[in-house]
């Protein structure tokens, strides 16, 4: 599938991005980076992402032919939001307001913030439309440039307003080099419905309301702590944090692309209960993937740390990271396998109560030990993110018709134990690229060896029908 291309390389690109830009600006400088960086994501989510879910939920094939204003009431209101928040910058620059960080940087967030939700809205567009190419073109071409223009702008200035800007005009290019292919028709004020887009709000702003709880966690974390403790001590919070968060953001939402485009199908084709089925076989997947995937990056982390992470932040990267981890691999599970249960039955209040509580937890357990231990702001992060997905577990199970394979979980832990064993003696034994190299090969055929061999997911009767198909084109 074409779709997936994309986010093989968007992945591996956002993963060397991130360490190269923090290699360059140095833990302080990073520091300030990491903020503009929240800041971005923030603005992202909770003014222009309502845009993107609704065009996820409303708009597809079939709409673009015969209800041409979901299109163009959904470019009006990407254009409205995007026009008023540069008003409202430009407003707040004249006036001089103090918001703690240097107006040229804040602008440069903000303007990236409206460029990554310009980017993420015609994604949306392109994968509703199944256009892969251009889907694959989009982020192909962002993240490269990203990769030459922001690691470049590190390098040469060691300023964190620059690379910011180069985030900027990468999104910008990434999106003109695409806009013939996913045009509709030219903007028009006459052909948006005022009654279309009160739908999409209320569809959307509760989802959004939570994702912008969620993001606000890490942003309010590094500005804290950079208050307590410098921009230093932030930095090395935020490489931590934001690498994290881009590996496991990244493995959920290419399981989320991948899993959610059958539940759809099935939801028009053979009704609510078979996708809620779908749903439910679909969290034995996303365990299946998820699992493995933290576990072994705990167990690797040492190697990881002395062969890639920049030589400033060695040692501090993995003492925020270790306790981050649980945070990271629950919000993988909550975004591809529970989430989809609530965006399919339209039941997202419960996803901005979760987030509310997580909220409440973060300040809790800072509260509790210590804001001025730097330490804590990983320990509240990691809490607020595993009460996101209990709270959300707890309905979504009770929604569904059917629970996930307790056989096939159970599997799952087994191979995940068992993987564990396997690696965690070749730690700090070896040279790190040997040690790293080693750990992956092993813990991959293990694990792989104990799913197959306990057809997880069908695993290995899906493999048998494939070769034998194989064999019978072949013949």
């Amino acid at each position: 599938m074409t779709v997936l291309l994309p986010f093989v390389v968007n992945a591996a690109l956002n993963f060397v991005l991130g360490l190269l830009i923090a290699f360059f600006l140095g833990p302080s400088e990073f520091g300030r980076y990491a903020i503009g960086a929240a800041i971005i994501v923030l603005v992202n989510t909770a003014m222009m992402d309502w845009i993107r879910l609704s065009a996820v939920r409303f708009y597809s094939l079939r709409s673009r032919e015969t209800e041409p204003e979901i299109r163009a009431t959904l470019d009006l209101l990407v254009a409205g939001v995007s026009i008023t928040l540069c008003a409202l910058l430009v407003v707040a620059v004249v006036a001089g307001f103090d918001l703690r960080l240097p107006a040229m940087m804040l602008s440069a967030a903000v303007l990236a913030g409206i460029g990554a939700g310009l980017f993420d809205y015609h994604g949306a567009i392109a994968r509703a439309r199944f256009l892969d190419a251009a889907y694959a073109r989009l982020v192909i071409v962002k993240n490269l440039l990203a990769l030459v223009l922001m690691v470049g702008g590190a390098w040469l200035t060691r300023d964190p307003t620059v690379v910011l800007l180069g985030g900027l005009i990468s999104a910008a290019v990434a999106l003109v080099s695409v806009r013939r292919r996913l045009a509709d028709a030219p903007l028009s004020l006459k052909a948006g419905r005022a009654d279309l887009a009160w739908t999409f709000a209320r569809y959307a702003l509760p989802i959004v309301a939570g994702n912008a709880i969620y993001s606000l966690i890490p942003l309010m974390n590094r500005s804290l702590l950079a208050g307590a403790h410098g921009f230093a001590e932030a930095g090395y919070f935020s490489l931590a944090s934001d690498m994290g968060l881009r590996l496991f953001g990244t493995l959920g939402a290419t399981l989320e692309i991948v899993l959610l485009r059958e539940v759809i199908r099935l939801d028009e084709t053979r009704g609510r209960r078979a996708a809620q089925r779908r749903i439910a076989a679909n969290l034995v997947i996303v365990l299946a993937v998820a699992l493995p995937a933290a576990v072994g990056f705990a167990l690797a982390l040492p190697a990881f740390d002395r062969l890639l992470v920049p030589p400033s932040f060695q040692g501090r990267f993995s003492a925020y990271m270790a306790p981050l981890l649980p945070g990271f691999v629950a919000l993988t599970i909550f975004q591809a396998g529970l989430y989809p249960v609530f965006l399919l039955e339209k039941r997202t209040l419960v996803t901005t109560l979760a987030a509310l509580v997580a909220l409440l937890v973060n300040v809790a357990v800072l509260t509790a030990f210590g804001a001025g231990q730097p330490s804590a702001y990983a320990l509240a992060q990691m809490a607020a993110f595993l009460v996101v997905l209990a709270i959300t577990a707890v309905a979504a199970l009770r929604i569904l018709p059917a629970m996930p394979s307790l056989r096939d979980c159970g599997a799952i832990l087994l191979a995940v134990a068992l993987m564990a064993l396997a690696i965690w003696p070749l730690q700090g034994r070896l040279p790190a690229a040997a040690e790293l190299a080693l750990q992956v090969a092993i813990g991959a055929l293990v694990y792989g060896a104990v799913i197959l061999a306990c057809d997880v997911a069908r695993s290995r009767t899906l493999l048998r029908l494939r070769w034998a198909s194989r064999r019978a084109r072949g013949a």
